[in-house]
């Protein structure tokens, strides 16, 4: 059920004198005196540079649908933007609901969901097609996978152990963005004002220079600033982790997962400890210039290590032919195909250069060792088992 009402309208319009100098992809305009939308606060969202936009308004669902023309659209448009003469052309009008639904489960025998299906939010933070596209990553080489043969169905199961919690944080996390711009009203005196000129009254209060001046001023740096966890919410986009001990797709290394040492919504602090994403960092040669996420390819695993680590290539060599999958190794350090540019590697790898990182199709980290251990063909191919749900005997 829908908690909320929006509308979408796309328009032509010439807004270049607006936005020249303060060029944006997004704008979060304030206008008081629309009668759609409340206060009347609305977002601005270039489309083309600086004459195709969309608008996204909101209306109270408890009063139903709204029947919107080119007239009303074009309407809202002017009062958005504050010029009642400008010449707009309405390209569309679209209603939509804002929900905050997610699924606890994924699957259902041979039925998989992803996407908007299973995490239905506003959007805030930008979330919806980048998670959705991170559904497909996880799911797709798991399909693939077991339909080869290369793996057990079991794997499947994990598709819900991953990605069900990462549905529950982004609608969470949406729908609070959403709700604190709440708090930007507050601080403007807006929540009890009743005609657009007290609100326009109240929205000057805050250049006054007087003790309630500098107070409302405050408040609303302070309400800006809990919009970060909106715009710059890194560790909710970058920070999703796959628990080893709910997913079988992922082994643990024996190790606690390091305590972040910043607020992990707001901040991505790169690592590769067991199931989370294999950070960025730049290796290469003398001629070029290659992100680690460059050495990592879709269409099997990879195993980076150092050089006192290249017993752990032919391990991957002998694991690939016994099972049937492709592991990739790839042995970083100079006089290597890649070294580490700038030793930023060295820095996030998290295991010792005879160490080794394996790193899923889907670009999460399945395992690491910190050291080469005695036995590197028996360590990796009895990982890769677990990983891909195989009987010993498989």
């Amino acid at each position: 059920m829908d908690i909320a009402g929006s509308m979408n309208i796309t328009f032509t319009a010439d807004l270049a004198a607006l936005c020249d100098h303060r060029p944006s992809v997004l704008y979060w305009v304030i206008q008081p005196g629309a009668d759609v939308g409340g206060i009347g606060a609305g977002l601005v969202r270039m489309v083309r540079p600086w004459n195709e936009w969309l608008i996204v308004w909101g209306f109270d669902i408890e009063q139903g649908a709204p029947e919107v023309t080119e007239q009303d659209a074009r309407r809202i448009v002017r009062n958005l933007v504050g010029d009642p003469d400008l010449d707009v052309e309405i390209t569309g009008i679209s209603l939509w609901g804002n929900n905050e639904q997610y699924a606890t489960r994924l699957q259902s025998g041979r039925v998989f969901c992803a996407g908007d299906a299973v995490h239905k939010h506003p959007p805030s933070n930008g979330l919806g097609s980048n998670t959705s596209i991170q559904d497909s990553y996880n799911l797709a080489w798991k399909l693939a996978a077991v339909l080869d043969g290369r793996a057990g169905t079991e794997l499947l199961e994990t598709y819900t152990a991953e990605r069900a919690p990462v549905a529950k944080q982004i609608v969470t996390r949406a729908n609070r963005s959403a709700r604190e711009f709440g708090a930007l009203f507050t601080a403007l005196g807006l929540d009890d004002a009743e005609t657009p000129e007290e609100m326009l009254a109240r929205i000057e209060q805050r250049k006054d220079a007087t003790a309630e001046g500098a107070t409302t001023r405050a408040a609303v740096r302070e309400a800006m600033e809990l919009k970060n966890y909106e715009f710059n919410a890194h560790g909710v986009e970058l920070g999703q982790w796959y628990d080893p001990a709910a997913s079988t797709a992922v082994v643990g290394d024996g190790t606690p997962r390091p305590a972040p040492t910043r607020d992990p919504e707001l901040f991505y602090e790169p690592s590769t400890y067991p199931g989370v994403r294999l950070p960025h960092a730049w290796v290469g040669d003398a001629a070029r210039k290659l992100s680690t996420h460059d050495l990592a390819g879709y269409d099997g695993f990879t195993l980076l290590t150092g050089i006192t680590g290249e017993p752990w290539v032919a391990a991957a060599q002998k694991a690939a032919e016994d099972l049937g999958v492709r592991v990739e190794p790839v042995v970083i350090g100079p006089g290597r195909e890649v070294t580490d540019l700038y030793f930023d590697w060295a820095e996030l790898c998290g295991v010792a250069e005879d160490g080794a990182v394996l790193v899923r199709p889907d670009k999460h980290i399945a395992w690491r060792s910190e050291h080469l251990v005695d036995d590197p063909e028996r360590e990796l191919a009895g990982v890769l088992r677990h990983v891909l749900s195989r009987n010993e005997g498989a």
